[in-house]
């Protein structure tokens, strides 16, 4: 599937990162405009609520205030109390005046507006009486006539409160619902958004990585082509000019490899054939202190062939395909055969090798396992001090064959196990790594067991070293 992407990475980062965030900036903004409404709304009413209840609290308060004082006023005839009468019905009023504002009840206001017409004739009333002797003072008890529609006014009031109340929770509820399903369909759009672009910024990534381990891994037939953002494509074609230029270098270094490797076995042989005359005498009788260098000279010479064999067998192993010739192999037999080809080195180290066996046959390649059992043996005698121990353990459970080789020489610095099977790398201490001389003795035993389908590991040892390989008892031949 072909997709455009845009000119860079960071304009891809950028388009995605507005297409995932608008949907929730737009929810956000919503649900903002939604509890603003309902918080005005809610102010509204409360203050509503507050204005109204205090303004039926002092009708009720003005009008006891009023029929007291203008009832005393009549006992006594002071115009002190008909003062307070007077005051008490100005505020009356514009309780009065307040309530008609607020209330938006028609019944409700219609009952307010009688309140005062009858609050206005009884105090037109009151005026006239003033100043005559009559003793007809039957409209003062207009009072509780007035009093009972106060209450009616302030039950309404209180029915009117708990109904603007529930109107208030149904709409708050009404708009967490819509919010909620707004959310279940934008949050999941959003991610939807967010995982798009996330593929497909991850698409070349992923190549990219993928052709960088390959890269690393010593692939470099396939051509690398990153489908991205223009610095990315850029950056997929600078990584397929450097493929190729490794799969230059790879070449030409093969070929120095099989060239020079030719090149020193030619002499060599000649050396250690010399060496070898010296040795037998052929040249006269040597004293003791030539025939201490001439066996300088021929360990030297079998451990500079052997360095070169690897070389030639590494460089084998890099350029063709390897296959498996499977065949019944008495392990046992195969372990005592490369033991006795280092056996000069191990009587005159004066070695103790320690086998146990728990396993007769096995099914492998019998000139491959030989190379790893050798490499493995080799390293253990070459590092071991004199007088030293070799373990070589040889065990089989349900489905794997295990082999082990265990010395006690000065073993391998944290720093180098990592490297340990990396081709040349000969670790930071040449004198006390395992792997110093060639550096490909671990590197071409790890090939050939993965090639039989198993792994080797450097198990922790408290002294020297300790590989374990593991092999599968059924082992696939790749035809």
């Amino acid at each position: 599937m072909s997709i455009h992407y845009p000119g860079s990475f960071l304009k891809l980062l950028l388009i995605g990162f507005a297409f995932a965030i608008f949907p929730l900036l737009w929810a956000f903004t919503n649900a903002n405009i939604a509890f603003d409404k309902l918080a005005e709304q809610s102010e509204i009413t409360i203050n509503n609520a507050v204005k109204t209840t205090r303004a039926v609290r002092i009708l009720q308060e003005q009008a006891y205030l009023m029929e007291r004082s203008i009832r005393q006023y009549y006992v006594l005839q002071d115009d002190t109390l008909f003062k307070n009468y007077k005051q008490a019905d100005i505020k009356f009023d514009s309780a009065i005046v307040e309530l008609q504002q607020l209330t938006t009840y028609r019944p409700q206001l219609e009952r307010i507006n009688s309140l005062r017409q009858q609050t206005q004739q009884l105090n037109q009333l009151i005026l006239n009486s003033i100043g005559t002797q009559t003793t007809q003072l039957d409209f003062l008890d207009t009072f509780s006539q007035l009093t009972q529609q106060i209450e009616v006014i302030i039950e309404e009031n209180s029915q009117a409160i708990d109904k603007t109340s529930s109107q208030l929770t149904l709409t708050a509820k009404n708009t967490q619902r819509n919010l909620f399903i707004q959310s279940l369909v934008l949050i999941p759009l959003a991610l939807l958004v967010a995982g798009c672009i996330a593929f497909m910024l991850a698409r070349p990534i992923r190549r990219m990585d993928k052709a960088i381990k390959e890269l690393g891994e010593g692939h470099y037939e396939q051509e690398i082509s990153i489908d991205g953002p223009g610095d990315l494509r850029v950056l997929g074609q600078r990584l397929d000019w450097l493929r190729a230029e490794l799969k230059e270098l790879d070449e030409q270094k093969q070929q120095f490899l099989r060239h020079i490797s030719h090149e020193l076995k030619t002499p060599l042989t000649a050396i250690r054939e010399a060496t070898e005359l010296l040795n037998d005498g052929i040249g006269g009788t040597l004293s003791v202190q030539q025939a201490e260098i001439t066996h300088i000279l021929k360990d030297n010479t079998i451990r500079l062939q052997r360095m070169i064999e690897n070389l030639l067998n590494y460089t084998k192993l890099e350029s063709i395909q390897l296959k498996l010739d499977l065949q019944p192999v008495n392990l046992p037999d195969l372990i005592t055969k490369v033991i006795g080809a280092h056996e000069l080195s191990i009587r005159n180290k004066q070695l103790l090798i320690d086998t146990v066996f728990n396993l007769k046959q096995i099914t492998a390649d019998y000139e491959k396992l030989t190379i790893i059992i050798d490499n493995l043996i080799s390293n253990a005698v070459r590092y071991s001090p004199d007088s030293g121990h070799i373990k070589i353990y040889a065990s089989e459970d349900s489905d794997r064959v295990i082999i082990e080789v265990i010395d006690h020489g000065p073993g391998l610095d944290k720093a180098d196990q990592e490297k340990l099977f990396d081709p040349f790398y000969r670790g930071t201490n040449i004198h006390k790594s395992l792997i110093s001389g060639s550096g490909l003795g671990l590197a071409i035993t790890k090939d050939l067991v993965k090639v039989h389908g198993g792994n080797i590991e450097l198990a922790p040892s408290s002294q020297g070293a300790h590989f374990i390989v593991t092999l599968p008892k059924i082992i696939k031949s790749e035809d």
